[in-house]
């Protein structure tokens, strides 16, 4: 019974099959292929039943707002002809043309983008606790550090890189992973997802790939709370095209305004 959810806020959103505009700016999902994964990337099931194969699409972000230069919220795994570089391409927008890229974390599929090169102009936002933990390890991560060079800012929760673009630390994945909340309406939540059927129905399940599980369940949980309370539209690096996810029971924070 959700008679008693929230209702969300009345606001002026228009829903296409790859992007959300909203007054005064607009988020493309820009898709860089699938990858696939046996049921051993849920370590524990928790009783449910997975099918033997789990594919996963792997997504970036380019944010447009009135009066910005364009901003790369993780750039995909990476190559000229990669998905991310095909989608700018179609967008009309130049790699040399981004003003800011955004890492949530740097796990290969979101950081290969940028090593490809092309965003030497753009300045590079990583959250200084995903610094930290890739800076001790021999790591292709730490490649996205030495690349970006004096371009590199490292933010923290609260900070805002750019007029409208907060940072929200989600250590859900890896220590210092991060998501952005957009203008109050929209957030990207990087990986506190991977298979949005499977954990928004138990979000106590996590992946192989979470370094610390517990840390991750919790997080993931008081995310989705958020979300919810918020009337937050939501999308992330491994869920389906913003909006066309949903929770079995309907619950408020998958519904677009």
């Amino acid at each position: 019974d959700h008679a008693g959810k929230p209702e969300l806020p009345d606001r002026l959103m228009r829903v296409g099959p790859q992007r959300i505009d909203w007054d005064g700016g607009s988020l493309h999902c820009l898709c860089d292929g699938a990858v696939a994964f046996g049921r051993d990337l849920f370590p524990d099931t928790r009783g449910v039943v997975l099918p033997e194969r789990l594919v996963l699409p792997v997504q970036a972000y380019l944010l447009c707002r009135n009066g910005h230069a364009p901003v790369l919220i993780d750039t995909g795994s990476g190559g000229v002809d990669a998905g991310v570089a095909r989608g700018l391409q179609a967008l009309g927008v130049d790699r040399g043309e981004i003003g800011t890229v955004v890492f949530t974390h740097l796990h290969g599929d979101h950081r290969g983008g940028y090593l490809a090169g092309g965003f030497e102009q753009a300045r590079v936002c990583l959250s200084r606790g995903e610094a930290v933990y890739w800076a001790g390890q021999d790591h292709p991560a730490r490649q996205v550090m030495e690349a970006a060079g004096k371009k590199l800012v490292l933010v923290e929760d609260g900070d805002e890189p750019l007029p409208g673009l907060r940072v929200w630390a989600l250590p859900v994945h890896t220590p210092g992973h991060i998501g952005l909340v957009i203008d109050g309406q929209i957030t990207v939540v990087g990986d506190i997802l991977h298979r949005a059927d499977l954990q928004l129905a138990d979000p106590e399940l996590s992946t192989r790939f979470d370094v610390e599980p517990a840390v991750a369940r919790v997080t993931r949980k008081a995310a989705l709370a958020r979300i919810a309370a918020e009337g937050l539209v939501f999308c992330g690096g491994h869920m389906r095209l913003p909006g066309q996810e949903e929770d079995p029971m309907g619950a408020a924070f998958l519904r677009l305004a």
